[in-house]
């Protein structure tokens, strides 16, 4: 759904309006994406004006069902299996969370500075929302488990079994 107004390929810029939670936030594009959407809008916005980024039939926006039915198509071609679970478009937004997450990790920086940066570029309310994304990294990047304990050692007391 976004317009072309919502796509800034100056600053590299999504504008992101009421999306989860009826949020609108800003959203920065790596690089590489800024490139890719720089030449796409070259090749798709050259014959005129759209008030679409992602134009759909007839000026119409992209359906969901549209990504749904493509993306389908990319993994036949790709010979990856598609069951009912998966996998799914939205599997992009976990995956990037969790790569990040590890990427913070052996990087050594701060995930209690960057974890709430990530609550905001998801248009999360809440810490919570966020933190689902580290049980995720327990099992398969048990180092970022471990270096938050050390953080947060002693904020949350352990509680003694009563007698």
């Amino acid at each position: 759904m976004l317009t072309v107004d919502d796509v800034d390929l100056d600053l590299g810029i999504l504008k992101i309006s009421d999306s989860k939670n009826h949020n609108d936030r800003l959203v920065p594009l790596s690089k590489t994406m800024l490139i890719r959407l720089q030449r796409y809008s070259e090749q798709v916005h050259s014959s005129g004006s759209h008030e679409f980024f992602f134009p759909g039939y007839k000026e119409k926006p992209m359906t969901l069902g549209n990504v749904y039915k493509n993306f389908r198509r990319f993994l036949w071609k790709a010979g990856i299996s598609h069951t009912g679970d998966g996998p799914r478009v939205h599997d992009f937004r976990h995956t990037y969370c969790v790569f990040k997450l590890r990427e913070w990790a052996e990087q050594g920086k701060d995930l209690m500075v960057l974890i709430p940066l990530m609550r905001t570029y998801l248009g999360h309310q809440t810490f919570n929302e966020t933190a689902y994304y580290l049980k995720w990294t327990a099992d398969v990047f048990p180092d970022i488990r471990l270096k938050l304990e050390r953080y947060c050692e002693g904020i949350i007391p352990e509680m003694e079994e009563f007698q």
